[in-house]
């Protein structure tokens, strides 16, 4: 499976009306809260989540860096939630990321003409919403971008481009390293 996302920063304004106006237009898919680990790589990004609305959790490995491309080969394992600190500790202890980034997502998901939307505030990217579909196959990435970008100006949200999206991703690992 491969993950086609585009994702877009928002000011609390520009979120607020996005969260209204989904909420009239697009079908709730209800709260997916998540606290997350990411292990951060130069050519991928394996996350370690706890789904707290759900009380579940996955293993997930995407195969593209951030701002390496809108599309992500992703892998997801679930265990069990009680596991969730165990599952870390393996990550840590068996990799050797070039960072690891730790935090809790305010998220609700909604569905937007067959474009999932998940709208979101964490501490590190701020009000943010991502826009994602799963493709069987890459021959299908072209029409599952041209359906996101669709949805996101029907909605009136600037997507970020890529080059956007890993400048953002710089950022928020500089300010997690903390001062030299």
């Amino acid at each position: 499976m491969y993950e086609i996302e585009h994702r877009a920063v928002l000011t609390e304004e520009a979120y607020t009306e996005l969260a209204e106006k989904l909420a009239r237009e697009a079908t709730p898919l209800g709260s997916d809260d998540k606290e997350v680990s990411y292990y951060i790589f130069p050519d991928k990004l394996l996350k370690v989540v706890r789904n707290i609305s759900e009380k579940s959790a996955k293993i997930s490995l995407k195969l593209t860096a951030l701002g390496a491309g809108s599309s992500f080969q992703e892998f997801e394992v679930p265990f069990p939630e009680e596991s969730f600190e165990t599952m870390k500790n393996i990550c840590e202890s068996i990799s050797a990321p070039d960072q690891v980034i730790s935090g809790t997502q305010k998220r609700t998901n909604y569905e937007y003409k067959g474009v999932e939307i998940a709208l979101k505030w964490s501490e590190d990217w701020g009000y943010h919403v991502e826009f994602e579909i799963m493709v069987n196959d890459l021959s299908e990435k072209e029409a599952a971008d041209t359906r996101i970008r669709d949805a996101a100006k029907e909605l009136s949200v600037p997507l970020m481009t890529e080059e956007e999206v890993a400048a953002f991703s710089v950022e928020v690992r500089a300010k997690k390293n903390g001062p030299s």
